[in-house]
């Protein structure tokens, strides 16, 4: 499996964190290619137009978002290639987060939505985000995953419910 990991930076010094936790892509069979833009003066809210910048750039594969405070878990990678292997339907993986005070954000399909959803529990094929791109805004990453979800069927969307991702992991506020 393909998978582009899309990462707009304002905090380089968590770069390193990010890439060690990146490092077991390829021991379960992932791919993976990692973009990444930085905007050090954060002029781009919620870096927005970077992570569009670079998802023009991805023809094919998987997309995760992975915003520069967050990385993944150890299973993340062979979580998601047993579920992208089993469901040829699957558009859209969602996954449990948990975040660094140690509470998780579970997964169901009422959380897709604006607010409720973090850019970093969703994997998405590339050829499901079409065109679409994220509102430039704070919270256009969770209105871009809502209104990708409801271009999906259920089957379409498969849920990995133990959290192999972390939000909020390497902020130092």
């Amino acid at each position: 499996m393909k998978l582009h990991v899309i990462t707009a930076c304002t905090r380089m010094e968590n770069l390193p964190l990010i890439a060690g936790s990146l490092v077991l892509a390829e021991s379960a069979g992932v791919d993976l290619t990692w973009h990444v833009r930085f905007d050090p003066a954060r002029q781009a809210v919620g870096g927005q137009a970077l992570k569009n910048a670079m998802l023009g750039q991805v023809a094919d594969g998987w997309v995760w978002i992975c915003d520069d405070d967050n990385c993944a878990h150890p299973d993340l990678f062979g979580a998601l290639a047993s579920i992208i292997a089993t469901s040829e339907a699957a558009r859209l993986i969602v996954v449990a987060q948990q975040h660094r005070g140690g509470w998780v954000r579970h997964v169901h399909r009422q959380m897709l939505r604006q607010t409720h959803v973090d850019a970093g529990q969703v994997i998405i094929r590339r050829d499901a985000i079409g065109e679409m791109r994220i509102p430039l805004h704070y919270c256009g990453d969770g209105e871009w995953i809502e209104a990708l979800a409801n271009t999906l069927t259920g089957n379409q969307i498969g849920y990995i419910y133990e959290p192999v991702c972390y939000y909020n992991w390497l902020r130092n506020d």
